[in-house]
């Protein structure tokens, strides 16, 4: 990619500075497609962003920080994507729900690629404070938008610890159905033929299956508690 500032030329402005960040993030990216499963050094995404290696450790103290900031971002960009898409109202919430938590398809591609090294390879290398600081914040983005599920669903505040449940059972799901339909090249080479085609099934297609029946089956079953205490008082009526 192109250095858009060179390295000879500090950075000094904090748009500047901003730029040089972006461009070793980017850098870091474009490595890890291009390789997948495992993350590349700290000289491999400097030389990829055209700066020292000195330079890339003024932004980030470890290779594994840069994909951290990489995943935030992503993370933290699709539950505010799933908030906006749920403000608008539909006559079928749970297809709204459900479009809204597949927007990741446009708005952050790779997001299951990182997601499925955070806590194997990213996380292990990472200061205890910050990743404290991470998990905090995203534990915060995961509240707000089960609130704004719940809301969606019209779900009185009872159901909190429900939808929060299973916003990161949707969430577990979807990065476990990826590493199902994502194997490491060496393995996926070992699964081109017919008979393994069970074995390597269409991420998309899965994912909106399974999620449809995590959350009609939710749905289901806050109605089924529901029922048993309205019926009671209609028995009750009826007998009056």
């Amino acid at each position: 990619m192109d250095n858009v500032l060179g390295d000879k030329l500090r950075a000094r402005t904090a748009k500047e500075k901003d730029r040089r960040r972006d461009s070793i993030v980017q850098s870091a990216l474009e490595l890890l497609l291009a390789k997948p499963g495992s993350l590349p050094t700290m000289n491999e995404i400097a030389r990829r962003a055209g700066v020292s290696k000195g330079t890339t450790y003024i932004y980030f103290d470890t290779k594994e920080s840069i994909y951290l900031a990489l995943l935030e971002d992503d993370l933290h960009g699709w539950l505010s994507d799933i908030e906006k898409a749920l403000s608008y109202q539909a006559d079928d919430k749970v297809a709204r729900l459900i479009t809204a938590i597949l927007g990741f398809k446009q708005a952050q591609p790779n997001l299951w690629s990182l997601a499925s090294l955070s806590h194997s390879v990213i996380e292990l290398n990472i200061d205890s404070k910050a990743l404290l600081s991470y998990k905090t914040k995203l534990a915060q983005r995961f509240k707000s938008a089960a609130k704004a599920i719940r809301q969606h669903l019209e779900l009185d505040e009872s159901h909190s610890a429900d939808v929060e449940a299973m916003l990161m059972q949707s969430y577990a799901y979807l990065l476990g159905q990826w590493q199902v339909c994502n194997p490491p090249q060496s393995i996926a080479k070992l699964l081109k033929g017919p008979g393994f085609k069970i074995l390597q099934p269409e991420f998309d297609q899965v994912a909106e299956q399974g999620l449809y029946q995590q959350w009609e089956g939710f749905m289901q079953r806050i109605n089924k508690k529901a029922e048993p205490s309205s019926g009671v008082l209609n028995r009750l009526f009826r007998r009056s």
